[in-house]
C-alpha cells in the first residue's frame, strides 16, 4: 500500500513552500462521531461530547465553502457499531484525489484488544475486540488505500483504567502512538491530532462547555485564537504547539484537579499543512468595567510573565550518568541551571539579533547580561529578563522565567516588540507593596463584584489567592506574593495588556505598560 509522492520532504522544502504544494481541497469531507451516552449507560457518560461534535462540524462548516464541504454527524445511538464502520467505509471509499478527508471523534478510547479502539454507541465492556472501531483497520488502513492524500485526524479520547471521582474521556488503557506513526511515510500527508499523552485523562470543563482541548482546537479553527497563527496562518505545526501549550496552562491555572493534560500530535513528514488562513485576527473582547476600581493597589512594578515547566531529564545535556533530584534544593536548583544555561544564552542572542533588525539599533543601543542560568536584554522601550531553575512545586521539573517590562514610548514600536517576543508570555503580573484591604474583605468585594456584574469568584485562604473571572478575563490576587496576575483568554502578550486596559483597575502609580495609547 502507499500513496503517490505529493511534494517535496520538510527538510527540502520551508514549511511555507512545503505546505503551498498542497492546493486549496476540491472537496472537503468531514466525519464526526459524538458520544455523550452509551446503551443502557455500559460506559461512562461523556460530558459535551454533543457539544463538541457539533461546534466542530459548524466551525468546518464556516471555514470551507458550501459547495465543497460534505459533512456527516454521527450521535449515541446513530453512531452503532454497524452505522459508523459501514459509513466510514464508504466514505472513505469515495474520496477523490484532490480531497481533503477530515475526522473528528469525541468519547472514550483506549488501546486494548488489536491495538488502539475507539468507542460506539453500542460497545460492550465484555466483548472491545468485536464492539469498537479499529483506529488502524477502520480508519487509517481504509484511508492509505483510498485515492485521498490529505487527512487531518481529531481524536478527543484518552487512555486510562476506569476509576476515578473526576470525570474524563477514558475508559481503559493507553492510545498507543506508535501503531499511529507507522502510517504517516513521505508519500501523503496525514495529521493526527490526540487529546493527551499515554497515561494522561481528557477532561472537560464545566465554564467551557466544553471538553478543554476541544474548546481550544475551537478556538484555534474560528481564528480566535491569535497565539495558534503563524504569519496569520493556522498551520498543523502551529496548532500542535497552540494546544500543547493551552490546554496543560487551563488545567494548571483554572482547575481544582491534580493532573497532567498534555495534546499530542503525528504528523506527517511530507510537509507542512495549511489549515486556514484568518483574514481579520479578532480584538479580544473584554468589558469596560468600574467595578474593580474601588480594590485599590500600591503598585511597585508590571510586566508580561510566561512561564515554562518540563521534565529535567527532557533538557538538551541531561545525561544517562544524571540523576533527577530527589527533593527541593538549591544544589538541584544550580544543576537545573546548568542544564539550562546554553539553551537560555542561545534565546538571549537570537533575541538580541532580532531586536538589532527590528529597531535598526547599533550595539551599543542595546544591552546583554548573562549569568549562569540567567540573562537579561535592555533597551530604550524595553527590559526582558530569563531565569531557569529547579521548578519549586515539582521537584522533578525545571522552570523558566520569561518577563517583559515596556518602558515609555514603546506604543509606537509595538510591531516590532511582538515580532521579538510573540509567544513567549501569558499573563500580566502587577506586583504592588500594599492592598487596602484584607483577605477577607477582598473576597467580600469580589463576591460583590460577582453579583452585580456576573462572572466567578473561587478563593483559597490557604494560600491567600483569590480570582475574579469574567468574559474570558481572569483577575487572581495573591496576598502572600503581592501580585495581581491578569490572564485574558486566547490572548498573548500584547494583546493582554490591550484586554487589561478595558477594565479600570485601582492602581495608584501611573503605568505605562497601561496606560492608553496617545
Amino acid at each position: 500500500m502507499g500513496k503517490k509522492g505529493i511534494g517535496r520532504s520538510a527538510n527540502q522544502v520551508s514549511e511555507i513552500e512545503a505546505s503551498h504544494q498542497m492546493g486549496a481541497p476540491q472537496r472537503v469531507s468531514v466525519f464526526v462521531v459524538a458520544l455523550e451516552n452509551y446503551r443502557k449507560n455500559e460506559l461512562p457518560t461523556v460530558d459535551f461530547a454533543h457539544a463538541d461534535g457539533d461546534a466542530f462540524a459548524a466551525a468546518l462548516r464556516k471555514i470551507y465553502p458550501a459547495e465543497v464541504i460534505h459533512v456527516e454527524v454521527l450521535k449515541d445511538a446513530d453512531a452503532s457499531h454497524t452505522a459508523v464502520k459501514d459509513e466510514l467505509a464508504h466514505t472513505i471509499r469515495n474520496l477523490g484525489e484532490d480531497e481533503l478527508f477530515i475526522f473528528y471523534y469525541a468519547g472514550h478510547g483506549f488501546h486494548g484488544a488489536g491495538g488502539n479502539r475507539l468507542s460506539v454507541y453500542d460497545t460492550s465492556p465484555v466483548n472491545t475486540e468485536d464492539t469498537t472501531l479499529s483506529l488502524q483497520a477502520d480508519l487509517l488502513e481504509r484511508l492509505e488505500g483510498s485515492e485521498c492524500s490529505r487527512a487531518l485526524i481529531f481524536v478527543d479520547a484518552c487512555a486510562a483504567n476506569f476509576a476515578g471521582v473526576v470525570k474524563s474521556r477514558d475508559v481503559l488503557s493507553n492510545l498507543d502512538a506508535a501503531e499511529v506513526e507507522r502510517f504517516l511515510d513521505n508519500n501523503w500527508y496525514c495529521g493526527v491530532f490526540l487529546s493527551c499523552s499515554p497515561r494522561e485523562k481528557s477532561y472537560p470543563a464545566m465554564p467551557l462547555g466544553h471538553g478543554i482541548w476541544t474548546y481550544f482546537l475551537l478556538e484555534a479553527l474560528e481564528g480566535r485564537a491569535p497565539g495558534a497563527l503563524r504569519d496569520r496562518w493556522l498551520t498543523d505545526a502551529s496548532l500542535r504547539d497552540y494546544l500543547r501549550r493551552e490546554v496543560p496552562h487551563y488545567i494548571t491555572h483554572k482547575m481544582t484537579i491534580k493532573a497532567n493534560q498534555t495534546p499530542r500530535a503525528i504528523i506527517s513528514s511530507s510537509g507542512s499543512f495549511r489549515i486556514r488562513y484568518v483574514e481579520d485576527i479578532p480584538v479580544i473582547a473584554v468589558p469596560a468595567d468600574a467595578a474593580l476600581a474601588n480594590i485599590t493597589l500600591k503598585n511597585s512594578s508590571e510586566f508580561l510573565e510566561g512561564i515554562e515547566t518540563g521534565r529535567i531529564r527532557l533538557i538538551d545535556g541531561f545525561k544517562s550518568n544524571h540523576r533527577v533530584p530527589d527533593d527541593l534544593s538549591e544544589a538541584a536548583d544550580k544543576f537545573c541551571r546548568g542544564l539550562l544555561d546554553t539553551q537560555i544564552s542561545e534565546e538571549l542572542q537570537d533575541l538580541y539579533q532580532l531586536a538589532r533588525a527590528e529597531f535598526s539599533a547599533r550595539r551599543k543601543d542595546l544591552q546583554k547580561g548573562e549569568d549562569y542560568g540567567a540573562g537579561d536584554l535592555h533597551h530604550q522601550f524595553f527590559r526582558y529578563s530569563i531565569q531557569g531553575g529547579q521548578n519549586p512545586e515539582d521537584h522533578t521539573e525545571y522552570v523558566i522565567y520569561r518577563c517583559l517590562e515596556l518602558r515609555d514610548g514603546w506604543e509606537a514600536h509595538r510591531e516590532a516588540i511582538e515580532n521579538i517576543f510573540n509567544g513567549k508570555f501569558d499573563h500580566l503580573v502587577i506586583e504592588f507593596r500594599r492592598m487596602d484591604m484584607s483577605f477577607d474583605d477582598l473576597v467580600d468585594t469580589l463576591e460583590d463584584v460577582r453579583e452585580s456584574h456576573g462572572g466567578e469568584v473561587d478563593d483559597d485562604d490557604r494560600s491567600e489567592r483569590v480570582t475574579y473571572s469574567r468574559d474570558g478575563a481572569y483577575f487572581t490576587f495573591d496576598l502572600k506574593k503581592l501580585r495581581l496576575e491578569i490572564e485574558i483568554s486566547g490572548a498573548e502578550a500584547l494583546d493582554i495588556l490591550d484586554g487589561a486596559r478595558l477594565f479600570q483597575l485601582g492602581i495608584r502609580r501611573a503605568s505605562p505598560m497601561l496606560a492608553a495609547p496617545v
